[in-house]
Parts: structure tokens; sequence; C-alpha cells
């Protein structure tokens, strides 16, 4: 009986589960040749890639590699488990032609999506049984998979002068087999892994750079010959960054470049690109693979690069060396959001895409020709210019710097300052920092204007004893804040609003105390003024936040805490207080009724982690883990249908 239910349960899980990559295991009681000839009677679209000569008998341990059109894919994991029970079964490498998720290797697709597609048209039949490929793209794709998939674990010779090269041990002859596919092709039989990527290259198959960056972690020889003696990217580049939008976002260029300057990134130039600038897109960028991946549509191939620039990336290990900019994927997932705002869950696509490095943006432009580097050249080298600190750094304050970079800088005269420093395309920001600090410089909230230049602006450095906050909400970055300091910002609010003008993205971590100066407000790029007449004072933006529906306002990202209010620190849970008890004067029991609502809310979100922390325990639990992935394989297999 336990045997039973043991083996009922491998055997659903074997069905549900998804592998996390492309192997696989026949079902038990099915023969390979039972197997392939189900394939042939429903007109498979695939091919066995290698070592297929004598099958159906397969050596003890081998696997079979099979390459499957991505329409077929459901078909051939119909036969398939993801898991290896008792009775031992053939295993299978499956991939598809656009490498869909579990079929890919390592994140791309296992052979270029066009040459994948060759090698399924020009397959032939051997012994009227299984799809292998012809002579010549069997020759091509065993170089391709002995070269870049497993390097010198193929046992080839790296080709290299060196006479005491010692080569590592493989499970097959691959110099013997290339030899001679080589010999029946008459062309060069130079089976090592130099001259082998020298003729991919020729016939146009070696990866492009992208893709070899995903490859090389697994394969040492592709950082030797392609990365280790690879000059550094001039350190003018590295803040450069491609995002190619695809076809299905091709009326959205504009909001492409709204999106990404409000992420903090200058775009240099869109460039929509011509059919020959396309074909090269399609077939070099991205490994090739346009295909739909995890999502209902596709979102079509390269129609347009917006080129753009950080002027303050984020570099961080392990891809320091090649200057990853980790700023890039959270930009693109935002980017990504906004384009697809509104689209129909079973219309959703991938609507771009975009490189991870400068060295990849570099390869992209050179798909624009030679030109676009040397345009390039000025305009980032100006930009650059633009943004560097008028004094020495003694370091960066952080934040996510999306307009500004703030430092604390050495000043000849003052000493220890703070310098904020805006990108060119932030100057709208600066002109609001320049105007409170001049226009509402009286104000005791307001910060001090020790000097300004063309694009930054100098304050003193204030200390923070923190005596406006209480404490921190649990699970967020806000805290909650003293009567004091809430009727202080509501005053500032209501005088604000007296000159018909209002602050948004007022919150306690954009607030300090010193222990001299006071309360200090230090963020006042949103200060903007009313196009038309004023709302009534409870009514006010710096309260309010801008009306839904109202255009012609900068509003800041919103977040849980400003989803109705102007700023965090007029929300209840920080306050303490709803805006029309802010604006009263003072009550009986109002610490009371301020304290139980501080409270309640504290509460609340201490709750909320909690739950988070035990619904995370339950999650990353053995049984929760599995309970998870068999919802995973269910949903992907009603997606496969």
């Amino acid at each position: 009986m336990q045997k039973s239910l043991s083996d009922l349960r491998r055997r659903v899980r074997g069905l549900l589960v998804p592998a996390r990559g492309a192997r696989r295991h026949l079902l038990p009681g099915l023969t390979l040749e039972e197997f392939f000839a189900e394939l042939k009677a429903r007109d498979v679209d695939y091919v066995v890639l290698r070592w297929f000569d004598s099958l159906p008998e397969v050596d003890e341990g081998e696997d079979i590699d099979l390459l499957v059109a991505d329409d077929d894919l459901p078909v051939v994991r119909s036969f398939m488990t993801t898991r290896s029970g008792p009775q031992r079964t053939q295993k299978f490498d499956i991939y598809s032609v656009s490498g869909l998720p579990g079929s890919d290797f390592h994140g791309v697709p296992y052979y270029a999506p066009r040459f994948a597609r060759e090698l399924l048209d020009s397959s032939t039949w051997l012994r009227h049984r299984y799809r292998v490929p012809d002579l010549r793209h069997h020759w091509e794709s065993l170089a391709y998979h002995a070269v870049y998939h497993k390097g010198r674990a193929s046992g080839l010779s790296t080709g290299a002068t060196d006479p005491d090269e010692v080569r590592s041990p493989s499970d097959h002859d691959y110099e013997a087999v290339l030899s001679d596919l080589a010999v029946q092709l008459d062309q060069p039989a130079h089976a090592t892994l130099a001259a082998l990527d020298d003729q991919l290259a020729a016939r146009q198959l070696r990866p492009p750079l992208d893709t070899l960056e995903r490859l090389e972690p697994t394969n040492p020889w592709i950082h030797d010959r392609f990365f280790a003696d690879r000059p550094p990217v001039e350190d003018l580049w590295r803040g450069l960054a491609v995002f190619v939008l695809r076809d299905q976002a091709a009326a959205q260029v504009d909001v492409a470049v709204e999106t990404l300057d409000r992420d903090g990134f200058e775009v240099l130039d869109v460039v929509e690109l011509d059919p020959a600038q396309r074909s090269a897109a399609s077939h070099r960028l991205r490994g090739g693979n346009w295909a739909r991946g995890p999502w209902p549509r596709s979102g079509g191939t390269p129609h347009a690069f917006v080129i753009a620039y950080d002027v303050a990336p984020v570099i961080a290990e392990p891809d320091r060396e090649r200057g990853t900019n980790q700023r890039i994927p959270q930009a693109k997932e935002r980017l990504r959001a906004r384009l697809m705002a509104g689209v129909a869950a079973d219309e959703l696509y991938n609507p771009v895409h975009s490189s991870d490095n400068p060295g990849q943006a570099l390869d992209y432009l050179e798909i624009l020709g030679d030109h676009t580097e040397h345009r390039l050249r000025p305009l980032v080298q100006q930009l650059v210019d633009a943004t560097s600190f008028p004094y020495p750094v003694v370091r960066s304050l952080g934040g996510e710097a999306r307009r500004a970079r703030v430092a604390l800088v050495d000043h000849p005269e003052h000493g220890l300052t703070v310098c904020k420093l805006f990108r060119p395309g932030a100057v709208r920001y600066l002109e609001r920092e320049l105007r409170a600090r001049e226009e509402f410089g009286h104000l005791p909230e307001m910060p001090d204007l020790l000097e300004r230049g063309d694009n930054w602006v100098l304050t003193t450095r204030y200390d923070d004893d923190r005596s406006h906050r209480r404490r921190r909400l649990p699970g967020r970055e806000d805290a909650q804040l003293t009567r004091a300091a809430a009727h202080q910002l509501t005053r500032l609010a209501r005088r604000l609003h007296d000159r018909g003008t209002f602050l948004l993205d007022l919150s306690a971590h954009n607030v300090v105390t010193d222990p001299v100066a006071g309360l200090k407000v230090l963020d006042l790029e949103f200060l903007q003024e009313y196009q038309g007449a004023a709302p009534a004072l409870v009514d006010s933006y710096s309260f309010r936040g801008v009306p839904d529906g109202v255009a012609g306002y900068d509003d800041p990202r919103r977040t849980e805490l400003t989803q109705r209010t102007g700023g965090s620190a007029f929300h209840p849970a920080v306050s303490g207080s709803s805006v029309e008890a802010l604006l009263q004067a003072h009550r009986p029991f109002d610490a009371a009724r301020r304290t139980v609502v501080l409270s309640w809310w504290y509460v609340r979100f201490l709750s909320r982690q909690r739950r988070r922390a035990a619904r995370r325990a339950v999650t990353t639990s053995r049984p929760g883990r599995a309970a998870r992935t068999v919802v995973r394989g269910v949903r992907e297999r009603r997606r496969s249908r």
C-alpha cells in the first residue's frame, strides 16, 4: 500500500511539477520505438540533434537531445515526466526553437532561432523512423554545441600553441566525429575550438555578444576567447543603455521616452530602424529570439532604439568589471508595465528589450552604423561634464538619483556642505528647489542656500537628531511623526497654499531636525504652482495630492500612503490625524485620539509584516515549494493547450 501511494505521488509530481531545465524522462511503459513512432504519426516537427546512429539503442546513462518546434513542445512533453521514478526510463533534454521556459539553455535559446528553424526544415529521416539533421546542419549544430556549450569539456584542443596543453576528458569523441563530417562535406577538418569558432563566425553562426555573456559562466573557454583580452569599455560610456522597443510598442515611443526620463535616464536619441537595421537587430540581439516566451503573445521584432544615458549608474558585484547597471532592469520593468497599461491579460506581450551593460550597448549601436558612436560621443561628454560635482566629493548621500545626485562636498569657504546636482533633463526640478530657497527662504522649514550653479545648489549640512519621529512603521521607510512635527508641516503647507503653491512628496524621510536650525524639509523638487484657482485649504494638493484626471503637474511615484495624500506626512498612519483635524485648533483629548490612531496603524502594519513573514516561511518550506510548483505546472499545462 505504501509503495503504491509513493508511486502515485511520484507519477503526479512528474506530470505536474515543472522541471527547472530541459531534462525530462520518458513515461514508464513507453519504449523509444513507440515514442518516435508516435512523433511520426502526429507529424511532430523535431530533430534528434546528435549521437543518433545507434537508435533505438542508447548507451547506459546517456540522454537524447531533441530540438522541437515551439508549437509541438506540448505534444513531446505529453510523453514525458519531469522526475524519474523507481523504474528508470530514458533521459531526454528537450529544447524549443525560441527557448520557451523550461526548454532553454541558461536563459537563452539552445541555438539562434533562425538556425534552429533551418535545422528542422532541412532535417531528414534516418531509417524512416527518426528525424535527424542533414549532413551540413549536423556538422554546424555539433560544432556549435562543442564550442559554445561545452568548450574545453568537449575534449577538443583550444587551438593554442601551448605544447603542454592538457585536454579535458569528454564522454564523446567530438574531434573524430567533426573531422569525419568535415571530410564528407569536403571542408577543412581542423577540429579545434578556435578553428571551429572561426568557421562558425564565417557562416554567421557565432552567438552575439549578449548571448556569449550568458554562456560564459558555464564555459570558461568563452571568457578566454572573447573577454579575457577585451579592453575595458571607456569610462565615458559607463552610463550608456539602449532600450529596444518592439513592434507592438511602435506607437508608444513618446511614452517610452517620458517614462525613461522619469526614471532618471537622459534620452540621447530615438532611432526608428530601417528594414536592414531591423533584420540585423532581429538576428544579432537577444539571441535572435523574439518569440512570445512566457507571455500570451509576442511583442514582435525590434522597431526602434531608445538610446539613453544614466548619469548615476549603480554598478554592483559580481558584474562590476563589465559595468552592469542595476538600474536598467528596474527601469525596464517599470517601462514594460507602463507600455502594457490597460492591455487585457490574454493579450499581454513583452514590449521592450534592453542592453545590460555599456559593452552590450555599444555592440547594439554597431547595428546603426559606425557613425553613431562617433556622433554620440560629444553629447555624452557634455552630459558627463555637466553632471560632475563642482567641489571635491567626500561621500555620496545615496538616494535613487532619478533627478539629482546628492553628495557631501568639501567647500573651500563653507567646509563640509551638501551639494545637490541635477541632470540636464531635470532643470524644472532645480528651478523649484531654487524658488523654495529664495522666495520662501524666510520660512523656518526651508533649508538655506549657500551657493548655486547652473545645475546645482549648495546647502548647509544639517545634523538630524530625529526628534520629529516617534517610531518607524513596520516594514516601511515611513516613520510616525510627533504631534509638534505634524503641526509644523501642516503650517508649512498652509503658508504655501496661501501663496498659490503646493508641495508634493512631503514625507518623514525628507525631513530632518537639526539641534540648532530646527526642522528642515530637504526635498523641494515637487513645489508647484496651481494652474488655475487654488482649491479650498482642506483640499490643497499638499494634503490630498493631484486629483485623478488632472494633467499638467509633475506627480511623484505613488506609494500606499500617498494614494490619497500629497505626501505621506499627512496620512493618518504617519500624522495620527485627518487633514481636517490637523487644520483645526487644539481640541480636548487630541493627544489621546492621536495615540489611538497611531497605535492602530502601527499594529496594522506590524500584523501585515508578520503575516508576510509567516507566508514567506510557509512558501519557502519544502511542502510550500512543492505546492507552488504544482500550481505553476497546472497553469503551464493549461496555457499550452
